[in-house]
């Protein structure tokens, strides 16, 4: 049936969107009570769904001379007796060192050629960052309070396989984020498996279907039924010819629902 999309799939931390923009820790306290980690409540709380974040995110500066790895020292330094302020600090350390982490490696045929968003510093990106993770494997962007991520898409002009296109990546920075959701088309295969056919995807992709089972996820090509890309775990063969002998069945039911949400 059709419903509001949930969030199943890999979300990565923008770490451009925390460069010592805050005043001070308290502002930043602030932004990650009311935004932020509500934000990333939403995410953890569905456990087929990953949080990814550079290796170095401990690097990224939250106000002038204070880094993530900083704010455990201030903790210790100021004893605070705030319950609530322990408790944000306490998380953003756990945010920091626990993984999963991604790391610049794994380039392919996909190059980023334009950044329209974040004008004044776009030019200080690095070739493999979170939107080009995003991008590869069609996930979402996590941002913190910042002026140039305060839109929910993020324009970007991508070469694939010499083939040049323009995509937007869902941006989340608020939990009112989840109000605006795409519609997408959802079955059950003996409750065990999710299938989805998403609206909001990246067309540089061919035309595909998504699935999910606790801790695998995957994506599946639609004309054929074949496993196009593996999630964070890889799939076993027998899931893969359940999937494939589901597909058989309900191949029409799929190629309808892609064109009645993208169109033929």
């Amino acid at each position: 049936m059709f419903g509001v999309r949930r969030e199943v799939g890999d979300y990565f931390l923008n770490e451009y969107s925390l460069r010592g923009q805050f005043k001070n820790t308290d502002e930043f306290f602030d932004t990650l009570r009311d935004y932020t980690l509500p934000v990333l409540h939403r995410i953890q709380d569905n456990k087929e769904s990953i949080v990814w974040k550079k290796d170095t995110f401990w690097q990224c500066e939250v106000c002038k001379g204070v880094s993530v790895s900083d704010i455990h020292e201030i903790q210790k330094q100021r004893n605070e007796r705030s319950p609530e302020l322990t408790d944000l600090k306490m998380k953003l350390v756990r945010l920091a060192w626990e993984g999963p982490f991604w790391k610049a490696d794994g380039e392919d045929e996909l190059k980023i050629k334009e950044y329209k968003f974040d004008m004044g510093f776009r030019d200080n990106f690095e070739e493999i960052n979170c939107f080009y993770k995003a991008v590869q494997s069609e996930g979402r962007i996590v941002s913190f309070i910042h002026d140039e991520y305060a839109d929910s898409k993020l324009p970007i002009l991508i070469s694939n396989n010499q083939v040049d296109m323009e995509i937007a990546i869902d941006n989340v920075y608020t939990p009112r984020w989840w109000e605006k959701e795409p519609q997408i088309k959802t079955w059950r295969l003996n409750q065990r498996y999710l299938i989805e056919i998403r609206a909001n995807e990246f067309t540089y992709h061919p035309p595909h279907f998504h699935v999910t089972s606790n801790e695998y996820s995957a994506v599946f090509g639609l004309n054929n039924g074949a496993l196009y890309r593996d999630g964070k775990n890889k799939w076993p063969p027998d899931m893969v010819k359940e999937i494939a002998k589901w597909y058989k069945i309900h191949r029409k039911e799929l190629l309808e629902a892609w064109e009645n949400l993208h169109g033929d």
